[in-house]
């Protein structure tokens, strides 16, 4: 039984002796007989002392030489060799047992089976892994840790022999039946997807090669899939792609497009389902890659073909799911945008060509067209294209190409105006005039801002806001010098909404127009508080508006004699203001100036309101009922072109009257100085305050548009050479093309300059010493300080 291997007091137990007894545990085992505590420790401890006998530990007592260890070493080699071989030998029949069980099963049956006989081996390796453990701990890790091919610890050596004298045998009856089952599934048979999960995990857990047979992590190393992908995740993908592609010809025979869609968002949802709950996380993404390719890659231009139709029908959900398809794959989104983009273009253009045939100058109906289909499509992006920034780029391009380039720009350039491009910011200002202007259909608070918002969704795509801005300062002016805001947080949040937008520079005269408003009513207060101390009785209720020419737009000034009355008080406020302020000069604008006047000339008592300028004539009358031309020139002091308008107004109204001037006739350069205005004594009105203020006369409306215009260009001019010189400053050195460039992007948000433009200004900075020609190249500009 025992043999003297040189040591004292040690034995030799001999392979012979103690497998018959570790062969009738492990029968027991693979024959699911029971095995107690006791039984198991026992077998344990037999394959511990054969290890631990033959000095398997590599411990040696020190008395050991060389040679003599040398020898022990040798034998443990041969030892541990020799139950490992009879171990994997047992495995190979136990696992050729289970084969020959399966031999005359069918390839559902086998499916069916394979599970069951899988789980049980997997509890019968782990459970021999066990017993055998000293095993693994020394022998078998020495042989791991040298490199040793064709040795696993014992529960992958089942694995292995599993694989190899099983699995490899039955593998295409498996494949078969699993894509059987999976196809089943796939045309409404319920099936046992944990089957699947278990069949398929067998891949996986089979996937043992050099690079994890030593690993006992819980974790699969991504080397054990490369089994599973083999053998099975490839042959699924081609089967997957196979049934989809006839699938897809069959539905797209049967059905519409849109119910194909539904059908492709539906499949594709099930087939992800599906991966998640029997394939690994790895598989989900060529799964679905696959799948997108046959059921939308190569239908692409069937979902390219009917996109359009579905915008112009509204068909908002199902462009949500063709957005949704096609997005996912590679480019196929960029012709849905191209589309996108020409269809909002065309449905602007063509309700903004509705509004050039009716009304080209209402700015109500122009921002009622453009909000109209802005808001459809800003609505659409936000829900069916879920705010994807290139959908909202294609939004933005063809909200400001037919905001920009209309048929309302078309009209007015067929008609002769020579910048066409400036009605749309004209427009735009005009109507933030209507919303902020009091009236009895003003909006409350809320409604407001949200009408507030829409002017500034308009306006990001305006390309020249710097003619905005002009028409915007003007009117805005208009506001404030005559008290017709509605309110003054209205006008506040829309001057913070352009600054938010542009910047502060945009937005400076503006508030600064404000604090002069606001200025102006304290130095009205200390005016009058100083005209109490002095005892100074003005004879009027009086209020001035102080405003700085820097800020304000530029009027244009009428000089003229006031009435004595008025006279006076301009006098005492001049005092009062040079003791307050020096080196200041004050111009007075009776243009702009307003009071109310009292007549007692008629049967009814009226209260004109009305300008300064009509103030002044109308007073004349007092003295006599008629004067020429020539005479009102003279008394008032004031130029006939600048006097005319004025007087137009009053004889408009029918205060004043003239023979000399035929019905109908507007007052002109032609009317003769000898013209009589005579006033009229039969006037008449329904109400007692008669507003004179409203009468304007088109021609000097029409003036001041044109020179509005005129000074766009020249202010232009300014800005872009600022730019340059601020760029300039900063880089010291640039190639033409680099300057040109950075103009453009930092003059964008303003307006568009033309590059003809920023080259003359190169040119005209050159001549000013500002910039030089580099000495190396003509091409490239330099900064003089």
């Amino acid at each position: 039984m025992a043999a003297d291997n040189g040591f004292a007091g040690r034995k030799v137990i001999k392979m012979e002796d103690l497998w018959p007894e570790l062969r009738g545990g492990l029968d027991d085992i693979f024959n699911e007989r029971r095995i107690d505590k006791q039984r198991y420790m026992k077998l344990y401890t037999t394959v511990y002392d054969y290890c631990a006998n033959l000095g398997t530990t590599g411990e040696e007592p020190p008395s050991v030489g060389r040679r003599a260890r040398g020898a022990n070493s040798q034998n443990t080699e041969l030892v541990g060799s020799e139950l490992y071989e009879k171990l994997a030998q047992y495995f190979v029949t136990m696992v050729d047992r289970v084969y020959q069980a399966t031999v005359e099963l069918n390839d559902e049956e086998l499916v069916l089976r394979y599970n069951n006989f899988w789980e049980r081996y997997l509890f019968y390796f782990k459970v021999t892994d066990g017993i055998f453990r000293y095993l693994n701990q020394h022998w078998i890790k020495r042989q791991l840790d040298d490199r040793r091919e064709m040795v696993y610890y014992v529960y992958t050596l089942g694995l292995v022999v599993w694989r190899d004298h099983f699995h490899i045998k039955v593998a295409d009856r498996i494949l078969r039946g699993l894509l059987a089952l999976l196809q089943a599934e796939r045309t409404g048979i319920a099936i046992d997807r944990s089957l699947i999960h278990k069949l398929v995990r067998s891949y996986v857990t089979l996937g043992i090669d050099d690079e994890n047979m030593s690993d006992r992590s819980q974790h699969m190393p991504s080397s054990c899939y490369k089994f599973y992908e083999e053998r099975f995740e490839r042959h699924f993908l081609q089967s997957t792609e196979e049934y989809y592609t006839n699938e897809a010809e069959k539905l797209l025979e049967d059905n519409s497009f849109t119910a194909y869609m539904r059908q492709v968002e539906l499949r594709l949802k099930e087939e992800d389902e599906r991966c998640l709950q029997c394939f690994p996380q790895r598989t989900r993404d060529p799964l679905a890659s696959r799948c997108e390719q046959v059921l939308i890659r190569r239908k692409i231009d069937l979902y390219q073909r009917d996109f359009g139709p579905l915008l112009e029908e509204g068909r908002d959900e199902d462009l949500a799911r063709m957005y949704q398809l096609c997005g996912r794959v590679e480019d196929g989104l960029n012709e849905l945008k191209r589309a996108l983009e020409n269809h909002i273009t065309r449905k602007g253009q063509d309700a903004l060509c509705d509004v050039a045939a009716k009304s080209p100058n209402d700015p109500r109906e122009f921002m009622r067209a453009v909000l109209a289909v802005h808001q459809r499509y800003n609505q659409l992006v936000a829900k069916s294209f879920q705010n994807e920034p290139g959908f909202t780029q294609a939004l933005d391009k063809a909200a400001e190409n037919f905001i920009n380039k209309n048929a309302i720009t078309d009209h007015y350039a067929q008609q002769g105006a020579q910048q066409a491009h400036a009605k749309v910011p004209e427009l735009v200002a005009r109507f933030c005039d209507v919303l902020l202007k009091k009236s009895k259909d003003n909006p409350d608070d809320s409604e407001m801002e949200e009408q507030l918002q829409d002017v500034i969704a308009v306006f990001k795509y305006i390309q020249d806001k710097d003619v905005f801005q002009q028409f915007y300062t003007k009117l805005l002016s208009k506001r404030l010098i005559h008290n017709l805001s509605s309110s003054d947080s209205a006008e506040s949040s829309m001057i913070s909404k352009l600054k938010s937008m542009c910047g502060f520079e945009y937005t400076n005269k503006l508030q600064r127009m404000f604090s002069d408003t606001e200025l102006s009513k304290d130095t009205t207060d200390k005016f009058k508080a100083y005209c109490r101390d002095r005892n100074l009785d003005l004879g009027l209720d009086f209020n001035v508006m102080v405003l700085g020419i820097a800020a304000w737009p530029s009027f244009t000034m009428i000089q003229m004699q006031l009435p004595l009355q008025l006279t006076s008080l301009v006098d005492q406020f001049t005092n009062f203001y040079n003791g307050q302020h020096t080196g200041r000069k004050l111009k007075w604008t009776y243009q702009h100036s307003r009071g109310e006047l009292t007549s007692l000339r008629y049967a009814k008592k009226y209260v004109f309101l009305c300008w300064t300028t009509q103030m002044a004539i109308l007073m004349l009358y007092n003295d006599q009922a008629s004067y020429t031309l020539a005479e009102i020139v003279r008394l008032l002091g004031v130029e006939k072109q600048q006097l005319l308008p004025i007087l137009a107004s009053l004889h408009k109204f029918d205060l004043l009257k003239s023979e000399d001037v035929p019905p109908g006739e507007e007052l002109g350069p032609e009317t003769p100085d000898r013209a009589l205005f005579t006033i009229e004594d039969n006037f008449q009105s329904k109400k007692y305050r008669v507003d004179l203020m409203k009468i304007q006369i088109r021609s000097e409306v029409k003036k001041e548009s044109e020179v509005d215009k005129r000074t766009i260009e020249e202010d232009r001019r300014v800005v872009i050479e600022a730019c340059i010189v601020r760029i300039m400053k900063t880089r010291k050195k640039l190639s033409y093309n680099e300057l040109i460039g950075e103009v453009i992007d930092q003059l964008t948000r303003r307006f568009s300059p033309a590059i003809p433009k920023v080259r003359i200004a190169i040119e005209a900075l050159i001549e000013r010493d500002f910039l030089k020609r580099s000495d190396t190249s003509m091409n490239v500009f330099e900064y003089m300080a």
